[in-house]
């Protein structure tokens, strides 16, 4: 009546805490909610309640702190989110047990739709790979499927990643505007609910100790929140109809026993891209299982079950993220010479007949030919062939040489950002033509980057040896003869990440080249970093010096010796 039609309801705030084990089919919950207070500020009301929950007379669960309101669309649209202070950014040492190390050995990696849906069936090789050969996990441990089947994909799991340096765990989730839990949540306000939310972030974290491998066979071991903790609950922004994706990003901070394993996490969720939700100290544990019962298993476990450290087909040998299914495997080889057939000769000879039109005098986008071609071979690739959507990782090889021109050129014995760029990037343009992107138009279809973002974790030597290069395609757009691709890309050193990112690409007519605008915005900006920079600085006049091109290095070896 206050409202009077003009305002939705929104959870804000809550702590909750549980003081036992879940219910359990049979079991009758009974809830005592208090409404503390209310709070009008101009046409914006708020409540603050609490609740305490029992089974019998046993208490389950209390929720303080609770906060909740009545808003306007435009009031929710410019909550501004999620905002965490400098000090809630700074990395914190996470909290581990004396002598602490995953059961199973961890590797960056990333799971697609199919793989996460073998964690619903119990079949954990079919997710992580050979370490989880032969293991079949108990139904109760299995991801739930269904209507509760709340994430589609692992973006990323980086074991020592995150805040704590204890890992972090990225999965998304696609949105549709007929997705259950929007239609009957509420009745002319569709919202996703903020419990389910929180099960979405419980899923993911269910993933992530997974891999770590504490894993059981025995029915009825389960998942349940650490009783005693308090999670805390920030919700500032809804998933509605018109939400495309969500993006559950779980950060580990304290592993332990008691004796059950148990696992303290931070969850953000975002919507398109928007900080819309946060979790502190989302916990779990596994009931019905001990430390020393999951040593044991993996302890027993047969040599062949596993992965031998010195296996050249480890994915850690080889850098790879996923399962073991992008082993580099001898029936799947894309070699130097295809590659050079893409660059400088015939497309057919690298792609198959689809690419016969390009033999013959049609315009195609290729990659640089030698001496500015930094891809000796494919050595795995997830995605099909000739079908443009996103999804799956490809995986490719550089030999790194001491003699290569760009370090006897440069002279700092460290090789240039230039170089160290093309080899990211390069397997981009091999699978964006790979899926066949240059066959979805009539037209002649030019090629060209338009930015991203990355980051250089160390720099790469003349002795580096062999670089691996992984890259997929995370989303592509079409629209009439344009199409936009975005890629993850990474190259990696003997399992060491070198530099990782994420760019973008474009396939445009020469006629949308021609009607390019620029950087609209970068005008002023130049015109004051030059000034600045005149007040700053002299001038110096560079000469003109070889080597010109990478020819006269190898015709003139004395004179361009790099200075080590």
């Amino acid at each position: 009546l206050q409202v009077r039609g003009q305002r939705t309801y929104r959870l804000l705030d809550a702590a909750v805490q549980f003081h036992r084990g879940l219910p359990s089919p049979g079991d009758t919950i009974r809830y005592e909610i208090h409404i503390d207070r209310f709070v009008r500020q101009t046409d914006t009301w708020l409540f603050f309640f609490s609740f305490r929950g029992y089974i019998g007379q046993e208490l389950l669960i209390t929720m303080t702190n609770g906060c909740a309101g009545f808003f306007t669309a435009a009031e929710v649209e410019n909550s501004g989110g999620i905002i965490l202070t400098d000090a809630e950014r700074q990395p914190v040492s996470g909290k581990t047990p004396a002598g602490w190390k995953t059961p199973v050995p961890m590797v960056s990696e990333a799971y697609n739709e199919t793989q996460v849906d073998a964690l619903r069936s119990g079949d954990l090789s079919g997710c992580f790979g050979r370490h989880f050969s032969g293991v079949r996990l108990s139904e109760s441990l299995r991801l739930p499927g269904g209507r509760m089947r709340l994430i589609d994909r692992v973006l990323n799991l980086e074991p020592s990643g995150g805040r704590w340096g204890l890992g972090i765990i990225r999965a998304q989730a696609d949105i549709h505007p007929d997705d259950w839990f929007l239609t009957c949540h509420f009745m002319d306000d569709p919202v996703m609910p903020g419990t389910l939310m929180y099960e979405c972030c419980a899923h993911t974290l269910r993933v992530f100790i997974l891999r770590m491998g504490w894993v059981s066979e025995t029915p009825g071991v389960c998942y349940e929140p650490v009783p005693g903790v308090q999670s805390v609950l920030k919700c500032r922004g809804p998933v509605t109809p018109h939400t495309r994706h969500v993006v559950y990003a779980i950060e580990i901070r304290e592993l332990g026993y008691l004796p059950e394993p148990y696992v303290i996490a931070d969850a953000l969720m975002t919507a398109d891209g928007h900080d819309i939700v946060l979790f502190r100290n989302l916990s779990m544990k596994m009931t019905g299982v001990t430390r020393t019962e999951i040593d044991s298993f993996w302890k027993n476990r047969h040599p062949e079950d596993t992965l031998k450290a010195s296996g050249d087909m480890m994915p850690e040998k080889a850098g790879l993220k996923g399962p073991v299914t992008a082993v580099v495997l001898p029936s799947w080889h894309v070699t130097r010479q295809q590659i050079l057939s893409f660059c400088i000769g015939k497309p057919s000879d690298a792609f198959g007949e689809a690419f016969r039109p390009f033999d013959n005098g049609r315009f195609l986008a290729r990659l640089p030919g030698p001496p500015y071609l930094f891809i000796d071979r494919v050595v795995h690739a997830e995605p099909p062939a000739l079908v443009l959507k996103p999804g799956g990782w490809i995986v490719a090889e550089y030999d790194v040489s001491p003699s290569d021109w760009y370090f006897r050129a440069d002279g700092t014995g460290v090789m240039p950002f230039a170089v160290l760029l093309e080899i990211a990037l390069q397997p981009c343009g091999w699978l964006a033509a790979y899926v066949g992107s240059s066959l979805s138009s009539s037209k002649d279809l030019h090629f060209r980057n338009l930015g991203g973002t990355g980051m250089i974790h160390r720099d790469i030597f003349p002795d580096t040896g062999t670089l691996t290069m992984r890259c997929r395609m995370t989303q592509v757009s079409a629209a009439g003869d344009m199409i936009i691709e975005e890629f993850d890309f990474q190259v990696l050193s003997k399992n060491q990440m070198i530099y990782d990112g994420h760019t973008t690409f474009g396939f445009f007519t020469p006629e949308a080249l021609k009607q390019q605008k620029g950087l609209r915005s970068a005008g002023s900006w130049i015109s004051g970093a030059v000034s600045a920079s005149n007040r700053a600085f002299k001038t110096y006049p560079f000469p003109d010096m070889p080597p010109f091109s990478p020819e006269d290095i190898f015709e003139n070896p004395g004179i361009f010796s790099p200075r080590l």
